[in-house]
């Protein structure tokens, strides 16, 4: 006989001092094995996970659950949300808290809410189990992945969407809208396909029986749907050709222990004719547009990826990735590393939030991360993961959480400074631990040794972590003019170190130059800015001045200045537009100034509106 708990009796069961005006729960909830079934009819707070298993069952009818955990749903459990339920995630970073379904088990709602706290939620299907949605309303972006004989059936749904479609799934849209299928292609397969306009589709099937398409094993369908966004996931060994279409997303998977090398494919690209160079794999994009490129390099692959920009990047498995001067623009959420990945992403640009998993290490290098939208605004390192971040900017700080580790250091300026005089070096020399981990900080040291020379002498050593602040003040008191290399080095408790290099060039004092010593140029700070970077020269004689500005990918922004001026000091600034007088974005820019003939100074500013 089946058993009917109320939420009074859970609660009875949960705090001893009965109800209370908000009913809340600190402690997961199990219903089954058996039979069982948990009604909630009345708004309720749980603070940890529902199990549903075994044949038990979940309804909130006409009530809000606010959960702050997982729902899983396994053997056959069920959970139901109906007549104006509200199922409320309260999470704060995408990925925090999913449904999980396993085993034969249900999730179903009709005339429904479900939210994520305005963050991207998670739904994961396994071994035959189903998933509905009729007339539900789901206003923060869903990712839904379907797997091994589930089913995914949505009804009369807005704003359905990232779908993963792979294995032997069955998926079947009616009258919805805002849909990013990612159609796998596996190993085998041989497609050669032309997508219909996305913006309204009467009835589509990809599956075996559509034409062009073979060897795949799942059936997804779409009857009267509207912004239905293309997207493909490619494996080894598929042989895939698009022809005369839109694509929102290409995905590629590289497993194995190649080295792969990508240059210069960026987002929101027409491509003609378009080879993807993956020796495993043919992918061939003819008259088609593709919007985002996501690169998953996993098991053994070494991944290079220079100039090209990206929706995203996750490393996996024990693969390397090497990503220079690229932009990551976040359309597709996330820069990554798991599973002992290694990513190095350097000279580069994020708009979205950088995570690492399961001893995952990202390490970022004269790098910014500065986020397109509030949901995107945690970098977090988890599970014996490490970020370590060296002359790079974060609009939010990362952290740690558990066993994890974040080390941070960046010497931010200046980049030119005059002989006997006291130079105040800024910067970051920080370290965050999740609460399981018992490394420390230590202390950080700031040296200077000549140019590329390996003799370094002290400037300061301190116990206290640094943020965006002074971190020493070096007496250059009969020093010579010239280039020297400083260096900022933070230790933890635990021995482990890094490094951020950087240049300073002194000057003699006053504007006359001595030793021969022609010109100079250097940076106004502080440095990010946000109205304009001003920078400042001296010509010892009149002279032809170039000043120009780039972006990450090596293009032309401005030319600030290009004319001959007289002897002296100069200043002018860069009122962060391009040629055309548009604003830039937020990012990283690079300068250039040349003096004549001989003389030519390079550096980076980062620009933060």
């Amino acid at each position: 006989m089946q058993q009917l708990l109320t939420l009074s009796i859970i609660l009875a069961a949960l705090t001893p001092d009965g109800l209370s005006q908000q009913a809340v729960s600190r402690a997961d909830i199990y219903i089954g094995p058996g039979q069982d079934t948990l009604l909630i009819d009345e708004d309720f707070v749980q603070v940890g996970n529902i199990i549903i298993y075994g044949d038990g069952v979940l309804i909130v009818d006409d009530a809000k659950l606010t959960i702050s955990g997982h729902v899983y749903a396994q053997d056959q459990g069920k959970a139901v949300f109906r007549n104006n339920a509200w199922l409320h995630f309260n999470q704060f970073y995408v990925g925090q808290y999913f449904v999980w379904l396993i085993d034969n088990s249900e999730f179903e709602a009709s005339d429904a809410t479900v939210d994520a706290n305005g963050v991207m939620h998670y739904a994961q299907l396994h071994d035959d189990c189903i998933y509905t949605a009729v007339r539900t309303d789901f206003p923060d972006w869903t990712f839904r992945k379907v797997f091994n004989r589930a089913s995914l059936i949505l009804e009369d749904v807005d704003h359905v969407g990232d779908i993963m479609v792979d294995d032997s799934c069955f998926v079947h849209f009616t009258r919805c809208d805002t849909l990013m299928p990612w159609l796998e292609t596996c190993d085998g397969s041989v497609i050669d396909i032309e997508f219909p306009d996305p913006d309204y589709v009467e009835h589509f099937e990809f599956s075996e029986n559509t034409p062009g398409v073979d060897g795949i094993g799942f059936t997804f369908i779409v009857d009267q749907c509207s912004r239905c966004w293309w997207s493909l996931e490619t494996q080894p060994g598929c042989s895939v050709t698009v022809n005369n279409s839109e694509i929102r997303g290409s995905c590629l998977r590289m497993p194995g222990s190649n080295t792969v090398n990508i240059q210069s494919i960026e987002n929101y690209s027409y491509f003609t004719h378009l080879e993807v160079p993956l020796e495993d794999r043919l992918l061939e994009y003819n008259n088609t547009y593709v919007y985002w490129w996501n690169w998953y390099p996993m098991e053994n692959t070494i991944f290079n990826i220079d100039s090209s920009v990206f929706g995203e990047l996750i490393g996996r498995g024990v693969s390397e990735t090497y990503a220079t001067n690229c932009v990551h623009d976040g359309a597709t959420i996330s820069l990554g590393v798991e599973d002992s990945a290694f990513v190095s992403f350097a000279d580069g640009t994020c708009h979205a939030f950088i995570s690492s998993w399961n001893r995952g290490t990202m390490l970022l290098l004269n790098s910014s991360v500065i986020p397109m939208w509030p949901y995107q605004s945690t970098n977090i390192a988890h599970h014996h993961s490490r970020i370590l971040a060296v002359n790079s900017y974060f609009e939010y700080e990362p952290e740690a959480v558990d066993t994890a580790l974040v080390m941070v250091t960046a010497i931010e300026g200046p980049s030119s400074g005059q002989v006997d005089d006291s130079i105040d070096i800024t910067g970051s020399a920080w370290m965050d631990t999740g609460e399981y981990n018992p490394e420390e900080f230590d202390r950080y040291r700031v040296s200077w040794a000549e140019d590329g020379g390996s003799d370094w002498t002290l400037i300061v050593e301190s116990t206290a972590q640094a943020h965006n602040e002074v971190v020493a003040s070096w007496n250059t008191s009969g020093m010579t003019e010239g280039e020297y290399d400083l260096q900022l080095t933070l230790y933890s408790t635990a021995d482990d170190s890094l490094t951020a290099p950087a240049d300073i060039t002194l000057y003699p004092l006053g504007i006359e130059e001595a030793n021969g010593q022609n010109h100079g140029c250097y940076l106004s700070y502080p440095n990010p800015f946000t109205a304009g970077a001003a920078f400042t020269y001296r010509l010892k004689e009149n002279e032809t001045v170039v000043l120009r500005l780039y972006d990450v990918c090596g293009r032309l922004v401005d030319t600030v200045v290009n004319e001959t001026q007289t002897a002296g000091e100069h200043s002018v600034t860069w009122e962060h537009s391009d040629t055309s007088g548009q604003s830039m974005n937020s990012g990283v820019y690079f300068y250039e100034i040349q003096v004549g003939d001989e003389f030519t100074q390079t550096g980076k500013i980062l620009l933060f509106r």
